[in-house]
């Protein structure tokens, strides 16, 4: 692979920030970069030599595209999206694939941009291949880190990062596509500080109105999450996708078995793998244990399973290798992948022309790409998804009219503040002050002695008036620096609601900020916006300025 990413020569007019400014892993620069060793840990070489390996793989087409049609259904996704799952049936139609996990409110917006991002490549590859490219997100309904994927955050009218979180979590660690949004009383209260929040817009009704039809206590997570997606998407035709169905998990009996039966061989391969990355001088994304099976089983929660030789336990219960293959064949429903087998599931079900990932997933894509043969299927091509802030006008400002680079908000906030008020305060001023009235003294004492030579009898009015000058003289001096310590405290007070806005909870916007805000700030036109201004392709963090956004 010459490099993870092609460059294009057009940027959208955005502004961009070199990606080795924002401290990501050397592993993923060098990826971004083509660079060796890095790019050989990376199998696939171009789009159309997987798209011809794709070819001769016998998907199951039908099945697919019927739980597709189901699921999304369900999410109420628009005609678009339906047209692009028939189109799936089509033998010679691949797909290029993102996703995330069933966040609350969409969780960060990060989630959009993926979802905005396939659309585009999708759109690209099928010119340059000349074949149907489906657009599809992979909803990671398997996962059941609940605490992770129950809150977001909101910007309040301060500016302060606002946590949102729903308060009713299952009993037990069940995949997030079976958490039910039960809790009536949680869901009310979360919905309620998203309001308080966010307050009254003229366009705060329409939001309103999509969160309260998605998210009910008769949905999932994954189902409140899909249907949220499916609307914010719905005039590009996205595909929502969720491994929560048993029809799924029955299909892929053979591959459950196939992990559980090659632990050996499958934990051979990723600890050759993950030598050499270690010995290129990176480190690992992603550490198992050495006796991970990368397969989980859901028995009273969801549970890894380990193993030693034929003896395997999943939390306090002992099986035997042979007992576990039974249980897939029978409850199939019950299994799922982990980190490092998921990506290769996915492949398993869909032809799966490129993955969009970021720094973090491309670095543990790099760990698990020799997996991809071993079942016999082609890896996809891993690209970089595109990275993006949204540039409000009055922070665009800030950053322009005080010289301040974007990557220097990676740092300490603190040192840029007191960068930008030197430079409106003179630290001068207090000793230009002082000699002031050092020569007011000198002056008045000189012209005091004149007058005294020819009326003594002033002397008593020299001084009351010396003291006057002096007192009015320290008078002015506080108020100019009370002055400074309010204007100080101003400008303080804007930098950090420009901190908070585009490096929120000290991490890049995207990585935190719920899209809710931009929503409520400019309507559902600025997701068009947002998906017009991006370039898909594009490598070095973008900054998409929304002062020429028109709703």
């Amino acid at each position: 692979m010459t490099n993870l990413l092609a460059k294009k020569q057009s940027s959208m007019n955005n502004d961009l920030v070199a990606p080795e400014a924002l401290g990501y892993s050397k592993l993923y620069l060098d990826a971004l970069a083509g660079s060796p060793p890095a790019s050989g840990f990376f199998l696939a070489r171009s789009l159309p030599e997987v798209a011809g390996q794709l070819d001769r793989i016998p998907y199951d087409r039908e099945l697919m595209a019927e739980i597709l049609h189901d699921q999304n259904t369900t999410y109420q996704a628009s005609s678009r999206t339906f047209a692009n799952i028939d189109r799936l049936r089509d033998p010679r139609a691949v797909c290029v694939f993102a996703g995330q996990q069933a966040g609350l409110y969409g969780g960060p917006w990060l989630t959009l941009t993926k979802a905005l991002a396939v659309v585009k490549a999708a759109q690209l590859y099928e010119e340059q291949l000349k074949r149907p490219v489906i657009p599809m997100f992979w909803i990671a309904g398997d996962d059941h880190d609940f605490d992770e994927a129950n809150h977001t955050y909101i910007l309040c009218r301060e500016m302060d990062p606002c946590r949102l979180t729903y308060d009713g979590p299952p009993e037990k660690g069940l995949p997030i596509g079976e958490v039910r949004l039960a809790d009536a009383e949680a869901l009310d209260a979360v919905r309620a500080l998203l309001e308080e929040t966010l307050g009254e817009t003229d366009f705060t009704d329409d939001l309103y109105r999509l969160i309260d039809r998605c998210y009910t206590p008769n949905d999932t997570m994954v189902t409140a999450f899909g249907k949220l997606m499916a609307t914010l998407t719905a005039e590009y035709g996205l595909v929502l996708f969720s491994p929560v169905d048993d029809r799924v998990k029955r299909h892929a009996i053979p591959f459950f078995k196939t992990i559980l039966s090659d632990r050996e061989a499958i934990r051979e391969s990723l600890t050759r793998t993950n030598q050499a990355i270690v010995d290129a001088g990176y480190h690992l994304q992603v550490e198992k244990s050495e006796d991970a099976s990368h397969l989980f089983y859901n028995l009273d929660g969801r549970l890894p399973v380990h193993c030693q030789g034929d003896d395997c336990e999943v939390g306090e219960q002992a099986f035997t290798r042979h007992e576990l293959l039974e249980r897939i064949e029978k409850h199939p429903e019950k299994f799922s992948p982990d980190v490092m087998t998921r990506p290769v599931f996915q492949s398993y079900l869909f032809p799966v022309l490129s993955q969009k990932g970021g720094p973090a997933e491309v670095a543990y894509l790099a760990q698990m790409n020799p997996l991809f043969g071993h079942f016999g299927l082609p890896a996809p091509v891993h690209r970089a998804r595109p990275t993006l802030t949204l540039m409000e006008q009055r922070f665009s400002k800030i950053l322009r009219e005080n010289d301040i680079a974007f990557e220097e908000l990676t740092g300490d906030v603190e040192q840029i503040i007191n960068r930008v008020l030197a430079k409106t305060f003179p630290n001068s001023l207090e000793s230009d002050f002082l000699q002031l009235r050092t020569v007011i003294e000198k002056e008045f004492e000189k012209f005091s002695a004149a007058v005294l030579k020819f009326d003594p009898v002033m002397q008593r009015v020299a001084q009351q008036t010396h003291g006057k000058i002096d007192f009015t003289v320290k008078g002015f001096e506080k108020k100019v620096f009370s002055a400074h310590k309010r204007h100080s405290q101003d400008s303080r007070d804007r930098m950090y609601r420009m901190y908070h806005g585009l490096y929120t909870n000290r991490g890049l916007q995207e990585r935190s900020l719920n899209f809710s805000y931009f929503l409520a700030k400019y309507g559902m036109s600025v997701v068009s916006f947002v998906y017009d201004r991006m370039d898909c392709e594009e490598t070095r963090h973008q900054l998409i300025c929304l002062s020429e956004f028109t709703p």
